[in-house]
């Protein structure tokens, strides 16, 4: 179509290759057009945050920002959604002032990404705020706001929003109990978690999807009716997946059920041969009964099957204007030197106000020096000893951590007593929920 080629046309071409998520194919598209509006920017963007690179679709909203264009509705909301997809607050306070100054309408789309961003990024005061100033709101903002609650551990409020919800002639979809349930189980709240998944398949009709099945196995699990959350999944209406046969496993762990453990163990692996996870949890149960030869065929097993290659966890945390991710022994970044040196520090205070590691989390028939010496080089411990390095003349700042995977029980205590000996809130978003750190405290009340 040489003769009627416009900016109209190479967007149709943009979007077809950011729906596929080609995007290599899509940035040279991008810079072959000879001319480009707002829509060609947002399509960029918005198909970085969805096709799993919400880093470049921020680092291109900056480019934006630097030039000084036009946005639309959807760069920002796009923005937000790769802000709340990293936990990064300053990137998404970073968006919402360029909606302040750009005097966009608080719609509902962007009133709920707000909503969901500060959530995500561990403000849930702000986002609850945001909520409140909605003048507008649709069911995905109520479940974005319930959901939201759920995750930081505040179950009642979760609940009473979910009422509030349905008085105000709101019919709840799957999402919204997927929030319920949910905050029913961080809170250990078994009777309400019965009583809500009742209502939802017998008042609302709703079939239950794997989510809900999830978020019961977890709640009884928590609880400790770890028998009562096998008889649930052995009698589910469709066929349990591998993950509710992990949270089972995890939950034999927790509460020191071995012979148990041992049994599904066997069976999650005969499901899910290729995961290393699985593997991962049977040897801890092994480990703690300490039976080294087991944990040993356990792993060569994982070896032999292919599944040893465990995903590397990372921790991130923004500071100095820029986000810095931290591996478990890290020795690449640039302060190394001086991270090191504050863990030793970090370490020194924490034994003197009576701190012994917890090293049950390290699987390795090594000696126990070695096993403390491998648990304090954690990547969240080295986010925060790094984020107490950058902000000593600040003290009282909080510091804010995303982690990709769960948080080990001895880092969540190391990081309750960081809280209280060096009197700083520490906010962990990790793989499973948000841990809110103030005086020697969690908001999760006690470790899953």
């Amino acid at each position: 179509m040489p003769d009627c080629r416009d900016v109209v046309t190479w967007n149709a071409i943009l979007a077809g290759y950011a729906r596929e998520e080609e995007m290599g194919v899509a940035e040279k598209v991008f810079d072959e057009m000879p001319q480009r509006d707002v829509v060609s920017w947002s399509t960029m963007i918005m198909g970085f945050v969805q096709s799993g690179c919400p880093e470049k679709g921020l680092e291109w909203f900056g480019e934006m920002r630097e030039r000084g264009l036009a946005m639309n509705e959807a760069v920002v909301v796009s923005a937000l959604s790769a802000s709340a997809q990293l936990g990064l607050l300053e990137q998404g306070r970073l968006v919402h002032s360029t909606i302040r100054l750009g005097e966009f309408p608080i719609t509902v789309a962007i009133g709920t990404a707000l909503v969901d961003m500060y959530a995500k990024c561990g403000c849930i005061d702000m986002s609850r705020n945001v909520f409140d100033g909605m003048r507008r709101r649709d069911v995905w903002s109520w479940n974005v706001m319930i959901c939201g609650l759920a995750a930081h551990g505040l179950a009642k409020e979760a609940l009473s929003q979910f009422r509030r919800f349905v008085r105000e002639g709101f019919v709840p979809g799957n999402v919204t109990f997927v929030g319920v349930l949910n905050a029913c189980s961080r809170a250990g709240l078994v009777d309400d978690g019965r009583h809500y998944f009742k209502l939802m398949t017998q008042c609302y009709r709703l079939e239950p999807e794997m989510e809900h099945y999830g978020c019961m196995v977890d709640l009884f699990a928590r609880a400790g009716l770890v028998h009562e959350a096998l008889d649930f999944v052995e009698n589910m209406a469709i066929k349990p997946d591998p993950v509710l046969w992990a949270t089972l496993l995890g939950a034999c762990k927790i509460h020191g059920l071995v012979e148990l453990g041992e049994t599904i163990g066997k069976k999650l692996i005969k499901l899910d041969p290729t995961h290393d996870g699985n593997y991962v949890l049977l040897s801890s149960i092994h480990a703690q009964a300490r039976k080294w030869d087991d944990v040993l065929r356990v792993r060569r097993l994982m070896v032999n099957r292919g599944a040893a290659n465990k995903v590397a966890g990372w921790s991130l945390i923004e500071a100095e204007g820029k986000v810095h991710r931290f591996l478990a022994g890290e020795k690449e970044h640039p302060r190394v030197i001086e991270i090191y040196k504050m863990l030793k520090v970090i370490e020194r205070r924490l034994v003197d106000a009576g701190y012994s590691p917890d090293v049950s989390p390290v699987l390795h028939d090594i000696g126990e020096e070695e096993k403390e010496n491998a648990i304090w080089e954690h990547s969240e411990r080295l986010a925060i000893a790094f984020g107490l390095l950058v902000t000593r003349d600040k003290v009282g700042d909080c510091i804010r951590i995303v982690k990709n995977l769960r948080v080990c029980g001895d880092c969540h205590e190391v990081c309750k007593m960081i809280s209280k000996v060096f009197e700083r809130e520490i906010i962990v978003r990790d793989g499973s929920r948000f841990h809110h750190f103030i005086g020697g405290e969690c908001s999760c009340l006690d470790y899953w």
